[in-house]
């Protein structure tokens, strides 16, 4: 009997011998800092076999098998003298081998430093709503939502990588100098699938988008402009259609319920000393939605795995920065090591995460080497900052008062020692983004409550962010919230404006993208921005001012609340000004002979650069 059982073995593993081995990363290199790589290996009764390894320098260390007859995980050590080259893994069954080859490359040597500062300016692009610059690529055969229609909020529109390259100019002109892109990766879901954040390949891009060549020349073509790249890396969840999931390697690589649960999206429950461990755990082992598997990264295989997918991406496409999505449900400890592990790799390179929280001690609880007592040091360079964010809406929509208005700026601002050292000079901070009312929207489409709100975005403490389109003041609600994703106008063919290009704008889109481009382009040269000082004053009579100063540079910034032009006597300000006799207006270019008495237009943010 144990003989027929054998046989039968090797009859089912060789009847599929035709079947694709899967083996992931798709290929590693030399010369990393970590010697050791994990190789999953996918296909049909492949833990059947014995695995070896042929390629000098490279030492299998242990195999892994899991309750899924379909995967192996193969421990390797290079070795300082392995050579790049093709690496021949034989998988035998019974004496009779399968050979596979697996590439080591030489890693490459990089010239551009990583790390974003505070004179970048992030634009962030939703891939499928920008421009479509392939039409060819809309509609691909085998793939499960085989139709684009742009009439229909949470279809696909058919935005893609080619049409982001064909507007890199038009960015670069706006004073952009890095992109994020929402998840560009292959998501192959049945519907609802254009915003990429639920992942069926880690390792692809959604061929309606593109494919990993585009990307790559996305990449160079940004780098060749000066411009970065932000990667935006989803480790709390993928898509339901991902093989990882229709054939799971185990059943604990996903945080399991008996029925479906859903995630609180109760952030502070991990830092409250009053919380309930039930809370903690549905907080961060629900699952996001029902269409998202929860991955449990306490299971040492899916955290080498998410490890691995992020270091590979960054290595093969060089990439400059990461943001982190739904952070905070992500396991904590995991989190730690991974960015240790990346740094290790990358040293200096920028880590940013999304904590979409109320409250600022619970947003400075995930900020790297803050000041307040956790268990855990997250090792970020900063946060996506919320608190900023409605922190800018209260600005524009209230009077000015102690704690209302830019009143409730200063005092958010008072609060920055929670972030640690650098305070939140390395937050990411923005107006609007992919899942919130534009901001245009906010300020009941006020041009001024716009244009002061963004004079403060593009000169207080952080990296600033900017939302496809809202440089056309394009003003839609988060209600549903796949309307905030309006394709830009003139991003398709046969579209009947073309906001691009100034003809087709409106005198108050005009307006506000001047404003924005003359601030941006400023923005990135100001040496009091790139990693300046900031020191605010008390507000008075509605009237908020502070400077962002270095030992050889000095912008000083005042924001009048009031609904009435002011004059301001500048004699309050002497221990910023001393030295300094005039100034020249960033959004006017006029110059001022004299600082003693300033003249504020009403609800304004005026930008001067100071001279001796």
């Amino acid at each position: 009997m144990k003989k027929i059982f054998i046989t039968l073995l090797i009859f089912i593993f060789y009847s599929v011998a035709d079947a694709q081995m899967q083996i992931y990363p798709p290929h590693w290199w030399t010369g990393m800092q970590d010697s050791t790589v994990q190789l999953m290996v996918h296909r049909e009764n492949v833990a059947a076999t014995t695995p070896t390894v042929d390629h000098p320098g490279v030492r299998l260390d242990s195999v892994i098998r899991t309750e899924n007859p379909n995967y192996l995980f193969l421990n390797l050590t290079i070795s300082e003298n392995a050579r790049p080259g093709i690496m021949t893994l034989r998988f035998a069954l019974r004496g009779r081998p399968e050979v596979a080859y697996y590439e080591l490359k030489q890693r490459a040597e990089r010239s551009l430093a990583y790390g974003l500062d505070g004179n970048d300016f992030i634009y962030l692009i939703m891939p499928d709503r920008f421009v479509n610059g392939d039409p060819s690529n809309d509609i691909v055969p085998g793939t499960q939502e085989t139709t684009i229609d742009r009439s229909v909020i949470n279809a696909r529109h058919g935005g893609d990588l080619q049409g982001i390259i064909g507007k890199l100019d038009y960015l670069q002109d706006l004073g952009v100098t890095a992109t994020w892109l929402t998840p560009p990766q292959e998501n192959d879901q049945p519907k609802y699938s254009y915003h990429g954040y639920a992942m069926t390949d880690h390792y692809t891009i959604d061929p309606r988008i593109g494919d990993l060549s585009l990307y790559r020349q996305y990449v160079q073509e940004s780098h060749a402009r000066g411009m970065q790249v932000v990667f935006d890396v989803v480790h709390n969840h993928i898509g339901n259609e991902h093989w990882l999931y229709t054939d799971a390697p185990s059943a604990n690589w996903y945080n399991q319920w008996d029925s479906f649960t859903r995630t609180n999206y109760r952030t502070s429950s991990l830092m409250d000393m009053y919380a309930s461990e039930e809370d903690r755990r549905l907080m961060t082992d629900g699952w996001f939605d029902t269409h998202m598997p929860d991955l449990n990264q306490r299971n040492p295989l899916v955290a080498k795995y998410l490890t691995q997918w992020t270091i590979w991406w960054i290595e093969e496409m060089q990439v400059d920065a990461i943001r982190l999505d739904t952070y905070s449900y992500a396991d904590q400890t995991f989190l730690s090591q991974w960015a240790l592990d990346v740094l290790q790799e990358y040293p200096g390179f920028t880590l940013f995460a999304e904590v979409w929280v109320n409250g600022l001690g619970v947003q400075g609880y995930y900020n790297g080497n803050n000041n307040l007592n956790r268990n855990v040091n997250t090792h970020l360079s900063g946060v996506l900052d919320f608190e900023m964010n409605w922190t800018l809406g209260k600005l524009v929509n209230e009077d000015p008062g102690w704690n209302s208005g830019n009143g409730a700026l200063y005092l958010y601002l008072c609060q920055d020692y929670l972030f640690g050292e650098n305070g939140g000079a390395d937050n990411v901070i923005f107006l609007d983004n992919h899942d919130m009312s534009r901001f245009y929207e906010v300020t009941g489409k006020d041009l001024d409550k716009m244009k002061m709100a963004t004079g403060i975005l593009l000169t207080t403490r952080g990296i600033p962010q900017w939302f496809y389109g809202s440089e056309i003041l394009m003003d839609e609600p988060a209600d549903p919230m796949d309307r905030v994703r309006e394709d830009f106008p003139g991003g398709w063919p046969g579209d009947t404006l073309n906001k691009f290009t100034a003809a087709d704008r409106s005198p108050e889109e005009n307006t506000f993208f001047q404003y924005l481009r003359t601030l941006a382009r400023w923005h990135a040269q100001e040496p009091a921005l790139k990693n300046g000082k900031l020191m605010q004053f008390v507000p008075d009579n509605g009237i908020y001012v502070y400077f962002r100063f270095t030992d050889d540079a000095s912008v000083m910034v005042i924001v009048n609340g009031n609904t009435e032009e002011q004059e301001l006597d500048t004699a309050r300000f002497r221990e910023r000004l001393h030295g300094y006799t005039s100034a020249v207006n960033i959004e006017s270019g006029a110059l001022l002979k004299s600082l003693e008495v300033l003249q504020l237009p009403a609800m304004s943010t005026t930008i001067l650069k100071l001279h001796p």
